[in-house]
């Protein structure tokens, strides 16, 4: 009962938190013409990483929370957590804290401070990882089969890699300052590590969810033999 209690308080913490950080993110904040272009500009909000992941794990928690009490809906719950909520949202908040470290400039400058409030920064890059460890501990997750997996996780990077160079292709602007910085072989390098690193996650999560419950598996069996 504790269990579940704290599952649903998670749960219903991801709605609120995205929820309101994609609000703020889409109507509250206020930038200058100089500032605001890129986001005014073909794609909008649309085109970042961040937002559509916050999308994303709306979606994804609010499916969660009705999966407590609907079971039909257990099915999508668990394929989206497995291929998309876990590994992409692990990585945006990896990649963006990484970045920051190297340099905030190639990723969030620090201009930008004066218009995203920090606790909006957190909602946006730092609450998923704790959020998608949580639901992980407290919920167990029948993963698909490895091949399907690593299909759908690796569609999904190859989506928005292509989403981003036909960006900006159509205008000529890079979405994230690291990547003018970069050269074409560079780019490219990058490009391919972030692949390989959401592989990598959904394999993280595959084995973490399989140590973590395979007690609890082991333990149902045992009673089913003693009946």
């Amino acid at each position: 009962m504790i269990k579940t209690i704290f599952t649903v308080c998670l749960q219903v913490a991801g709605i609120v938190s995205f929820a309101w950080a994609i609000d703020y993110q889409m109507n509250r904040i206020e930038m200058p013409e100089r500032l605001s272009a890129g986001r005014k500009e073909f794609g909008g909000v649309w085109k970042y990483l961040t937002f559509l992941n916050m999308l994303l794990q709306l979606i994804f928690f609010i499916i969660a929370f009705l999966a407590n009490f609907v079971k039909s809906l257990r099915g999508a719950r668990d394929i989206i957590f497995a291929s998309a909520a876990f590994p992409i949202g692990l990585f945006v908040g990896i990649i963006f804290w990484s970045l920051w470290a190297i340099d905030r400039e190639l990723i969030f400058p620090k201009i930008l401070d004066q218009y995203f409030p920090s606790i909006l920064n957190h909602c946006m890059h730092t609450t998923v990882i704790p959020l998608q460890l949580g639901q992980l501990i407290l919920v167990k997750h029948n993963f698909p089969s490895r091949p399907k997996g690593f299909a759908i996780t690796g569609l999904l990077c190859l989506g928005y890699m292509i989403w981003v160079n036909y960006i900006y292709y159509m205008t000529g602007h890079w979405v994230y300052p690291v990547l003018k910085v970069l050269t074409l072989e560079q780019r490219i390098g990058f490009f391919i590590v972030c692949g390989v690193m959401g592989g990598c996650l959904y394999l993280i999560g595959d084995i973490l969810n399989k140590t973590i419950w395979s007690g609890s598996q082991t333990k149902n069996e045992k009673q089913k033999k003693n009946k």
